[in-house]
């Protein structure tokens, strides 16, 4: 015969749901965590490669535009500065164009995150039709 007192109660079960809340926040903050590491690598990575790549273009369009302005001068004087300067305004523009462009598409930040604590809350809102099981 069991007691009263051997049985799970209130106190028991709350406190195993608190446990798990926690051990659910925490996996959603190592998965945060790991999401900005790999967003702060990769930033990281695109900053020194673009610098170095400024740098080495750089020089070669600074040595290209002089020797094509010498080159140039004698037959049309002062007119291949306009046309160096138009050529590298609209490449310049065009870079600026796909920036923008490639920014708004790309996915937002910790948008994994996100989308397992909408999971989450659909789970334990008994949403079934919202939750899903994430790949492995």
């Amino acid at each position: 015969m069991t007691t009263r007192r051997d049985e799970p109660g209130l106190l028991d079960a709350l406190t195993r749901l608190a446990g798990s809340l926690f051990a659910m926040a925490q996996s959603r903050l190592e998965l945060a965590s790991l999401e900005l590491g790999e967003a702060r690598s990769r930033l990281m990575l695109m900053l020194v490669a673009s610098f170095a790549a400024v740098l080495l273009l750089g020089g070669a369009v600074a040595a290209l535009s002089a020797w094509v302005a010498v080159a140039l001068w004698p037959t049309l004087g002062q007119a291949v500065l306009v046309w160096i300067a138009l050529a590298y305004g609209l490449a310049g523009g065009a870079v600026i164009w796909w920036l923008l462009a490639s920014l708004r598409h790309d996915p937002p930040l910790l948008a994994d995150t996100l989308a397992e604590l909408r999971s989450d809350a659909a789970f334990m809102r008994g949403d079934e039709s919202e939750h899903h099981e994430p790949p492995r």
